[in-house]
């Protein structure tokens, strides 16, 4: 089995890191910080992407 998460993975781990760091605290709405949760979904799929990979690749 692979040990790395490769670049999918790594594009996931930058999309969660950017859009916890853009996302204002103080003013959670939507509305003001829709690009920080854009990335947060983004970081999210991706990352079930690489977990369904890893599962698929540990049944063979």
């Amino acid at each position: 089995m692979k040990n790395s998460l490769g670049f999918v993975g790594l594009i996931a781990i930058i999309f969660l890191t950017f859009g916890i760091t853009y996302l204002d605290f103080d003013n959670l709405s939507f509305g003001y910080n829709y690009k920080a949760y854009a990335m947060l979904i983004i970081g999210v799929v991706l990352f079930g992407f690489v977990l369904y990979g890893f599962k698929k690749s540990s049944k063979k």
